[in-house]
């Protein structure tokens, strides 16, 4: 099974709705890195969805599909490559936090690693939650590229 990167995101945001853990094998794919917002009580949530070639930003002020927007670019080359750098998939796979604030009308972060082989997620609500110091340099340069599409996205 591949996913496209709308299918990804899909399955992203059900993914941090349900709060279960995922780290499934997959066939074939490309490598993708995204990240995901969802808070409680319908006050919306983002997501991006990165790989070398495509950052796809989805944004959705409320529970109402309607109201959301997508936007497609080109990634930036020198952000990914950075990303890219920070990312010790190793040490990243071996994070088993997921957080379930959503289902106290919280907000929850999730972020996903995916390759041709495999795809890992964890979810948590802050960067300085110490079960993901290991990745947090790599966390922080995602919730900053996020942050950015946001700013950019709500003018």
């Amino acid at each position: 099974m591949s996913y496209s990167i709308p299918a990804l995101i899909i399955s992203l945001i059900l993914t941090a709705t349900s709060c279960q853990q995922k780290s499934t094998a997959l066939s074939n794919g490309d490598f993708a890195i995204s990240i995901s917002t969802v808070c409680g009580w319908c006050t919306g949530g983002d997501s991006l969805v990165i790989n070398a070639g495509k950052s796809v930003y989805r944004y959705s002020p409320s529970c109402d599909p309607a109201q959301g927007t997508e936007t497609s670019t080109s990634t930036d080359k020198k952000q990914w490559n950075e990303l890219v750098s920070l990312l010790n998939e190793q040490e990243f796979k071996k994070i088993n936090i997921n957080l379930c604030n959503v289902c106290a009308d919280g907000c929850d972060v999730r972020v996903t690693v995916k390759d041709k082989n495999y795809v890992h997620s964890i979810s948590y609500g802050s960067s300085s939650n110490e079960v993901v110091a290991t990745a947090r340099p790599f966390l922080e340069k995602l919730e900053a590229i996020s942050a950015a599409y946001k700013k950019e996205h709500k003018k």
